[in-house]
């Protein structure tokens, strides 16, 4: 499961849709992307959804079907496991944050690495009983990362 990939891919396919405030219903899963105004909406193969915001930032949102039992588990097994995907994650990246915890009851690692050209990446990751939910988003150096900090928060699945 890559999302930074499917950023990339993202970026290189840009097919625009839209270009205001939505709600984005995602297939298979009650979490939707809620993107403000201004996002452009992209199409790329291997992405569940895609858009680009008015700074040039990226959102893409990836799915794997993969069990994800050991996040269920207990807060140790949960840790070592979140652990094991944040390195997935980072594999290209420095670190500059780390966060698990819970997203409307659904185990969520949250998060932010730099690129060595100063690109802010965020990644959200929702660890379901059965698959993995990855919301990524690219901040160029010189944007903003609130809004993209925003919809990372957002990308939660509705109370149970």
């Amino acid at each position: 499961m890559s999302a930074t990939a499917g950023l990339v891919l993202a970026a290189a396919m840009m097919l625009s849709t839209t270009a205001s405030a939505e709600t984005i219903a995602l297939p298979r899963t009650k979490v939707p992307l809620v993107l403000p105004d201004g996002w452009t909406r992209l199409e790329a193969a291997g992405v569940v959804a895609a858009a680009r915001g008015p700074k040039h930032t990226l959102v893409a949102v990836t799915r794997a079907q993969v069990p994800n039992a050991d996040a269920w588990m207990g807060p140790k097994t949960r840790a070592a496991y979140a652990t094991q995907v944040e390195r997935g994650i980072l594999r290209t990246l420095a670190p500059s944050s780390t966060k698990l915890g819970e997203a409307n009851g659904v185990p969520a690692l949250d998060v932010e690495a730099r690129r060595p050209d100063g690109t802010l990446v965020l990644v959200r990751v929702l660890m379901f009983r059965t698959y993995a939910l990855a919301v990524a988003l690219e901040v160029p150096r010189d944007a903003d990362a609130a809004e993209a900090r925003a919809i990372a928060a957002a990308f939660t699945p509705p109370k149970a």
